[in-house]
């Protein structure tokens, strides 16, 4: 088994939710394409498509592309199934009827139900497991860059340009945006008056990594409201690799060696993906925030020449300290705490490179792979309810109501 590309990492397209939003979109083209002379389709939504759905839009979104075409959308909360977030499609043609169950599996990604134990399906890379490219690189003399370089398609480099230029968009549109997200939470969109007082220098706002966090925040506002925005792992976790960008701006960096440190990044998430998950239904937030603040942290490494060892290192601190994170968006909406979130993780990323730099690497204990595996374990073992259901957590404690 070994990896696919990692550009299913870094998905352009509507927020609030990779999963949520973008999943379903993909899975109602997937029947539109399959199936011809459509007379009906009746879309049936379990777990936490069900119960947090109307908040990320699912209904919405499935209306959009099914538009024209006679359809139904049924939230059944009550039914299990073994992924949180299942669509069964029932399709009526003008010949016959068919049951398509198709799972959005986090980051803009669907797979077939059927294909849930397959998740090796178009793989790229000959290794699965971080430690082992970490290895493979170190033995034959070559960085994390020109890995990827070598099993990528040619244009990869062009589909990160187009990657860093629709990040960069969401934060300028971000930090000019005014009025309230979406919803009826009634949050007031802050990003261009952060950006306003840091710039005005206001005491305890100013500095790089505070320049990092209002460019997360701003990004993080652009993806609640349903702005185009690009996955980092997913759509809720989308501001942190943008902040983690301007932190790097910071230092005048080229577009050059970003994109790089992006296609380095994307590395870290596939490899989260294919061996645990990067969906907040499946594993909680530290499948979304934690594999970003990791990708987040490789980025950062990588831009500033650190060892391979050491951008290694600083992903696996950036993950492991995320681990047993929760997610509970209140009332089902990317806001709260999702927006503050991506500010946070991003400043994050950026103190765990400094941290892994000074850390001798003979004493290095836990690996990348350790922490992944220790995440997805402890995703599986969490409370249903701490999944991106919104019955637990501040989700539950807050009514969302001012």
């Amino acid at each position: 088994m070994g990896l696919r590309s990692i550009k299913e990492i870094f998905i352009i397209g509507h927020g609030p939710s990779s999963s949520h939003t973008m999943g379903p979109h993909f899975a109602c083209e997937y029947i539109l394409n399959k199936y011809q002379d459509i007379t009906k389709v009746v879309v049936t939504l379990y777990g936490s498509l069900a119960l947090t759905g109307k908040g990320h839009l699912t209904d919405y979104i499935i209306d959009m592309t099914l538009k024209g075409i006679d359809h139904e959308i049924i939230f059944d909360e009550k039914t299990h199934t073994r992924h949180p977030n299942t669509m069964k499609f029932d399709v009526t043609t003008k010949k016959s009827r068919y049951i398509e169950n198709v799972i959005s599996i986090g980051g803009g990604s669907i797979l077939h139900a059927d294909n849930i134990d397959n998740k090796a399906v178009g793989e790229i890379y000959p290794h699965q497991y971080m430690t082992d490219i970490m290895n493979y690189c170190l033995e034959h003399k070559i960085s994390l860059y020109e890995y990827v370089s070598m099993y990528e398609d040619k244009d990869i480099k062009e589909y990160f340009k187009k990657v860093l230029k629709v990040m960069e968009a969401a934060k300028e549109r971000g930090l000019k945006a005014e009025g309230y997200l979406p919803g009826s939470l009634k949050v007031r969109r802050k990003a261009k008056e952060m950006h306003e007082a840091m710039n005005n220098g206001t005491e305890g706002i100013k500095g790089n990594a505070m320049k990092a966090a209002v460019a997360a925040y701003a990004v993080a506002e652009e993806n609640a409201s349903g702005g185009i925005i690009c996955t980092a792992p997913t759509c809720g976790s989308a501001g942190v690799i943008p902040g983690c960008i301007e932190y790097l701006r910071s230092a005048n960096l080229s577009d050059e060696k970003i994109i790089e440190g992006l296609m380095v990044a994307g590395l870290f998430g596939i490899v989260c993906k294919m061996n645990a998950s990067v969906s907040g239904a499946e594993a909680g937030c530290q499948a979304e925030i934690g594999v970003a603040c990791s990708m987040g942290a490789a980025l950062i490494a990588y831009c500033f020449d650190k060892s391979t060892v050491d951008i290694v290192q600083s992903a696996e601190i950036a993950l492991e300290h995320s681990l047993g994170l929760t997610c509970d968006p209140v009332k089902g909406y990317v806001q709260i705490p999702c927006v503050e979130r991506c500010a946070l993780f991003a400043i994050k990323a950026i103190n765990a490179v400094k941290l892994a730099v000074i850390i001798p690497d003979d004493d290095i204990h836990v690996s990348y792979d350790d922490s992944v595996k220790t995440m997805y374990k402890t995703g599986l073992d969490m409370n249903a309810k701490y999944k991106e259901t919104s019955l637990g957590g501040l989700a539950e404690i807050i009514s969302g109501e001012k």
